[in-house]
């Protein structure tokens, strides 16, 4: 079996369970369990490069869908006060658990529809990092937490976007999170490639769904930098060792939500329902430490892994 077939086989174990469970006058009960029992060892043994594929897939719930079962109420603000509003970030003030907030998101599409060139796929251009330093520094200003939902494959790499620093920004935007002070935590939802995710991915707490992939450059493009051959990706995907086992294992990552067999689009309602509860118990922690040893332990934790 190819490494990047995974998603493949599983949806059609699945059509095969459906279309067993459809036809009539026969127990189909022990070939379905059989069925069950052939995903959970194929996701067993999904290899990085298979948890690439399914933090990617296109039915994995998305930001919007998140933030609808995690606020109470979310009012989105716009623009960056300088150049424009970015699509790919969403931000504004809500309410978590009766908490205020300021929630910053990368946005890859809206809820149901697949128009991923409305929103860049996620990918923040100067624009949307700086709307996110404006959301932080307002967060700061009323002493409101922090929370970002990280889903980007990298910042947006279109060529107006380097003739307005998108370097610069994303350095901003990560140096603006070290010395926020208030608390800061963050959800790695998907994918999280290169700088668009850094700027945005780091905090107090960080928490990662199980088969999102969280590095500093996509599997394709370590292939092509470092092996001279973009077709080694999954052995690129091994090197960069950036699955939430990984992270957890290495301390990165402080907590895991644990995914259905197949990835979180097969119950996207559970992993959404337990996503939303770990970021509450995070930021209820959080909330309830004293700033100068959040902002100590904070600074500390970025000059470990940085």
């Amino acid at each position: 079996m190819k490494k990047d077939s995974f998603i493949d086989i599983d949806k059609a174990l699945r059509e095969l369970k459906d279309a067993i469970s459809k036809i009539e006058d026969i127990d189909a009960n022990a070939v379905t369990d059989r069925v069950d029992a052939l995903r959970e060892e194929l996701y067993e043994g999904v290899s990085r490069w298979g948890s690439v594929g399914i933090a990617r897939h296109e039915d994995r719930p998305c930001c919007d869908d998140f933030i609808e079962e995690l606020c109470d109420d979310f009012m989105e603000l716009h623009g960056d006060r300088s150049y424009e509003d970015d699509p790919a970030v969403r931000a504004g003030l809500a309410v978590i658990d009766g908490r205020p907030v300021v929630l910053i998101a990368h946005r890859k599409r809206s809820c149901g529809k697949k128009d991923y060139l409305n929103f860049h796929y996620g990918m923040a251009s100067p624009s949307g990092h700086y709307k996110a330093i404006r959301m932080m520094k307002l967060a700061e200003k009323f002493g409101r937490p922090v929370v970002t939902l990280v889903d980007t494959p990298g910042a947006y790499p279109a060529p107006e976007a380097e003739y307005k620093g998108q370097a610069q920004s994303i350095a901003r935007c990560i140096a603006t999170l070290a010395d926020l002070k208030t608390p800061v935590m963050a959800c790695i939802l998907g994918e999280a490639g290169s700088g668009g995710a850094l700027a945005l991915g780091f905090g107090d707490r960080v928490v990662m769904l199980e088969n999102a992939f969280y590095s500093a450059i996509s599997p394709e493009v370590y292939a092509s930098i470092v092996y001279k051959d973009a077709s080694r990706k999954e052995e690129a995907a091994d090197a960069l060792k950036g699955t939430a086992k990984d992270l957890l294992d290495a301390g990165i990552v402080d907590h895991l939500v644990r995914e259905p067999v197949g990835g979180a689009h097969n119950d996207p309602e559970r992993v959404i329902r337990e996503t939303a509860v770990t970021i509450k118990d995070c930021l209820k922690e959080i909330c309830a430490e004293p700033l100068d040893e959040l902002l100590a332990r904070r600074r500390q934790r970025m000059e470990d892994f940085c």
